[in-house]
């Protein structure tokens, strides 16, 4: 199977996704402060490589973004803390939902 150019950006983009956030993890769980500011320092540097590939797709039209609405961002919501994908709808710890951009 050969992969396309797009795909492969893809896959490297949400590569560096969960690498970012493993990274941010780590750091909120380290009690080292050299250990924590390696783990700050990767993490950043990861976030860097990100927007770079995140602006080569969405220069090439490969990703694309959905402009916020004219809607409040934050709204109360009486539903347990949950994360959800996809459906443009997170719920935050303190029952409150956020529209997401995406």
């Amino acid at each position: 199977m050969q992969f396309s150019d797009k795909d492969i950006m893809t896959d490297l983009l949400l590569g560096t996704k969960f690498i970012s956030t493993q990274y941010h993890m780590a750091v909120l769980e380290s009690a080292n402060d050299r250990v924590r500011n390696t783990l700050i320092q990767l993490n950043n540097d990861e976030i860097n490589l990100q927007k770079q590939m995140f602006n080569l797709m969405h220069d090439r039209n490969w990703y694309q973004v959905r402009p916020a609405g004219t809607s409040a961002t934050w709204q109360t919501g009486t539903t347990a803390a949950v994360g959800t994908m996809g459906t443009g709808t997170a719920v935050g710890t303190a029952g409150m939902q956020q529209q997401m951009p995406y």
